[in-house]
């Protein structure tokens, strides 16, 4: 395994405000998929071999309890990321995975019946490779990848907050509601979770959940980060705010 950073999974570190939400709470295939609003048709087989029970299992079997909390996901019951982090590299380690920090990929060239991995530490041959390349802002960061004839989606923005720098709504800063109703007016576009209002404007599953599904609307707005021509509607019992 080739890491281009130092260190080794540190979004699983920061993940879940620190405490890592692993997986959600088991449903039925077809439910689950509903919570991802792109790829349904491809997580459906990918589920079928190894779904919320099999990620329960896989970490409890490593003496890694968890839990589910009232929104569905699940953590582990230390509220610590770490936990997690310590169950991978112990059992890479017990599998004998050779992992190579500070390691970046330039390119991958196919040889035929080999992999070329040309990396900042010299050149390396494999029979097979998987390529876990993370998220990159532009579609030049996967130029590597169309050189061997991958077809690539243009990435756009997904999972991010809401910034409001003009609306009073800031001065509740700090306040988390446990069950909120956040939609974008003018839109069918609505969900409901938890919601955390920051010194920059709304935060929280229920806000990160909205700009996944709303993602593509958004961007064809070109409103990242939403300005407030884009008008966002919460409903918390017994208020509603409009900002």
């Amino acid at each position: 395994m080739f890491e281009k950073s130092p260190k080794l999974l540190s979004k699983v570190k920061v993940s879940g405000g620190g405490r890592c939400n692993v997986t959600h709470k088991p449903l039925e295939i077809s439910k689950l998929v509903k919570n991802y609003p792109r790829g349904e048709k491809f997580l459906k087989k990918v589920f079928r071999h190894f779904k919320s029970e099999d990620t329960i299992n896989w970490f409890e079997s490593r003496s890694v309890p968890l839990k589910v909390e009232g929104d569905g996901r699940m953590f582990p019951v230390s509220d610590d990321s770490q936990s997690i982090i310590d169950a991978l590299l112990k059992e890479a380690n017990q599998l004998g995975i050779q992992i190579k920090t500070s390691t970046g990929i330039k390119a991958i060239q196919n040889q035929g019946n080999s992999f070329l991995l040309e990396t900042n530490q010299g050149e390396l041959t494999f029979d097979a490779v998987i390529v876990a390349g993370g998220g990159h802002p532009k579609l030049e960061g996967y130029s590597f990848l169309k050189k061997l004839k991958h077809s690539i989606v243009s990435p756009i923005p997904s999972l991010f907050t809401f910034n409001t720098p003009q609306e009073p709504i800031k001065k509740l800063m700090g306040i988390s509601m446990p069950d909120a109703h956040v939609k974008i007016e003018g839109t069918k576009l609505n969900y409901q979770g938890p919601l955390l209002i920051t010194h920059w404007g709304v935060s929280g599953p229920a806000v990160l959940k909205l700009s996944a599904f709303g993602a593509e609307w958004l961007h064809e707005k070109n409103t990242m980060p939403v300005p407030s021509s884009i008008g966002i509607q919460i409903l918390m019992k017994p208020s509603i705010w409009s900002i």
